[in-house]
């Protein structure tokens, strides 16, 4: 009795034991299982750009392996797709716990009689797994994919995994995803798939290089109308729909994807680690600038660059963006860079003074060579007006009477105003001086677009989304209402373009950089404010001289012209400023020359009356002595920083010099070209 107490003891004892090993082991292969999933498939998959309306406006290949490997949602596919793959791959797949068992059973008994593997009885979490872990098709794999599925199923849930297979299927080369698949294949979004395209797509992740359309036609043919037929037999849709696709011709070539923003895309995610990023870019915007971009680089083909931007003053969202009509020049995207504005920033130099109640619209400015000494800034066609109001001044652009109104409120005083609130311009040697309004400091067009519908806003600079969550300053007041509306009303009667036929509403502004590497035109129409930049990336010039006025402005009033404007309130404001007449205290600026200081800064060659021979490549240069901060030399109208004169005929020089406090100096001479 005691014996057979004791064996039975030592039985259970075992049976203990070896329960407990099982159970171990399998606890312990459940965990090495479930160890093996690698998510970097999910995490490394393609960044993507969409538009407002859910399209796709630029991308980057998978981190992994460059694939073509966009997130896609349950809400981006059609309904009917999803109906037909779960009728077709995973029947059970709102029931089961992540495993079909009855189905694996059917699978394997089929795999036995056959005596190989012809099916595997995978449910959509068993073909996820699969993804996740690159197992080959193995019984033993087999058997772990059955922890994993569970696994996912019971952590994630069975949205999550489905989304998960939307975004991991294989599709043939380097295509996955349905939503990569459909764009890919069929050049839209999964959404709008008819029958036929969702057949294909349901049945090409079973063996994607066999069943590709491109390669073996006849055999994607059959797995189409074979999931059609299930499709049909399982009531997903009736015989009227399915007779319907019996003459469907599914697209049988991979296509590439249209990236509308693509130089934006890179810019965007370099600022953000979100994968999928939701910009306010409107379709039909882009369409647009695509428009003029293709038509400008067929027409220019000496290495200058469109670029532009809309932003639009009823949403407060960026619309548009064209980063480079010539990717092959460069892929920057263009408008985010900081360049010259030329001319650009001088309305916001007169708004500037007329919130200072220093200048009026009427006030009487100089135009005369003899103002600022011997420094001569020519204006841009070099002739001299006289006497000017301040409004004609502007809309003319004269540089002389621009240096006249930074003088009332100081190069110090404007920089620091432009940069109250953020740094909008970057000042060369972090030193302000006067030549901050002929274009000598950097702005990006993105921020001239800004302080541009800041004046169509009525002073409020406001901030501009270019997609969600993106972080902004907040609004603030730029400048006074009276003020902004006074510039923006003069900027009304800048000379139009001649493609402008009915564009007098239009508040427009040219800047031309030095050596005409950089020609803007930026303006408002309603509710859309657009800049346009036309350059050369790497400053060299072309044989063609681009400028605001003759090669901007027309693509400006182009675009404005072919988008939809919306009515703009405009509320009455009374002030002074908006008066016809100015106020006797400011019937005219009193001629001051402030700037003369002859002993400060001196060209020391040529000397006046000099005959000069220029060098074998056209040079002369000029030497000076003193000079305080950055030095600019002035000549044919143009001002740069170099220390020579490029001169492309014989003749009569005037070369102007112009230092940071104001100094200059100026010399005329005679130039021979050598043989």
């Amino acid at each position: 009795m005691k014996v057979s107490t004791v064996f039975r003891g030592r039985r259970a004892v075992y049976l203990l034991l070896i329960m407990s090993a099982t159970v171990t082991g399998a606890v312990l292969f459940c965990l090495s299982c479930i160890s093996e999933l690698d998510y970097s498939l999910i995490e490394k998959r393609s960044r993507v750009l969409y538009a407002a309306d859910g399209s796709i406006a630029g991308f980057s290949l998978s981190e992994d392996n460059e694939s073509y490997r966009f997130y896609t949602s349950v809400e981006d596919v059609s309904p009917l797709y999803i109906r037909m793959l779960l009728a077709n791959e995973d029947r059970n797949f709102h029931s089961h716990c992540g495993v079909d068992f009855p189905a694996m059973a059917r699978a394997l008994w089929g795999n036995v009689s056959s005596g190989r593997i012809t099916s595997g009885g995978s449910t959509l979490a068993m073909q996820v797994v699969k993804r996740l872990t690159g197992h080959e098709r193995t019984y033993l794999n087999k058997l772990k994919e059955v922890v994993q599925a569970i696994y996912i199923t019971q952590k994630f849930g069975r949205r999550q995994v489905l989304e998960w297979y939307l975004t991991l299927a294989p599709y043939g080369g380097n295509t996955e995803g349905v939503k990569a698949a459909s764009l890919r294949w069929f050049g839209h979004l999964p959404s709008g798939m008819t029958p036929s395209e969702a057949a294909l797509l349901t049945a090409l992740p079973r063996a994607p290089e066999h069943i590709r359309p491109d390669r073996n036609p006849k055999a994607a043919a059959y797995y189409i109308n074979e999931v059609l037929r299930n499709s049909r037999d399982k009531g997903v849709f009736g015989d009227d729909v399915w007779k319907s696709t019996l003459e469907d011709n599914v697209a049988g070539n991979l296509r590439s994807i249209d990236q509308s923003a693509i130089t934006l895309a890179s810019r965007v995610f370099s600022e953000t680690s979100d994968r999928e990023v939701h910009s306010y870019l409107e379709p039909s915007v882009q369409h647009v600038l695509q428009d003029v971009s293709e038509s400008f680089r067929k027409k220019h083909q000496d290495g200058a660059v469109l670029s532009a931007v809309v932003l639009d003053a009823d949403t407060h969202r960026v619309t548009g963006v064209l980063g480079s009509s010539d990717l092959g020049i460069t892929r920057i995207c263009l408008p985010f860079s900081p360049r010259s504005p030329g001319s650009a920033l001088k309305p916001f130099a007169y708004g500037l003074a007329f919130q200072e109640g220093r200048l009026h619209p009427r006030t009487v400015l100089h135009d005369n060579s003899k103002l600022f000494g011997s420094w001569r800034p020519d204006n841009f066609d070099r002739s001299f007006s006289g006497k000017v109001t301040a409004a004609r001044a502007l809309v003319s652009s004269l540089n002389l009477p621009a240096l006249e109104v930074l003088e009332l409120i100081g190069p110090g005083y404007f920089v620091n105003s432009m940069n109250r609130n953020e740094n909008l311009l970057k000042v060369r040697n972090s030193t302000a001086d006067y030549s901050v309004i002929l274009g000598s400091a950097d702005i990006s067009l993105m921020n001239l677009a800004r302080l541009y519908a800041m004046l169509n806003e009525d002073g409020m600079m406001n901030p501009y989304a270019l997609y969600e969550n993106q972080k902004l300053f907040p609004a603030v007041r730029f400048m006074e209402k009276d003020s902004a509306r006074a510039v923006f009303n003069i900027l009304r009667l800048t000379r139009r373009p001649d493609n402008a036929v009915t564009a007098d509403e239009v508040s427009y502004k040219t800047g031309t950089s030095s050596r005409f590497t950089d020609a803007l035109a930026i303006g408002s129409l309603e509710n859309h404010t657009v800049a346009v930049a036309i350059r050369f990336p790497d400053n060299r010039t072309g044989y063609y001289q681009y400028s605001g006025f003759k090669d901007a402005a027309p693509v400006l009033f182009e675009i404005l012209g072919r988008l939809p404007a919306k009515k703009m309130h405009r509320p009455v404001i009374e002030s002074e400023l908006l008066e016809i007449s100015s106020p006797e205290a400011l019937f005219e600026v009193v001629e001051e020359r402030k700037l003369i200081d002859d002993k400060a800064l001196h060209i020391d060659f040529p000397n006046d009356g000099d005959v000069v021979l220029a060098d074998a490549d056209g040079r002369v240069f000029i030497h000076y002595t003193s000079g305080t901060g950055t030095v600019y030399l002035s000549h044919d109208g143009e001002q740069t920083e170099d220390s020579f004169i490029q001169v492309e005929k014989e003749g009569i020089h005037t070369v102007s010099i112009l230092d940071g406090e104001g100094h200059s100096d100026s010399v005329t001479f005679r130039v021979l070209l050598g043989n």
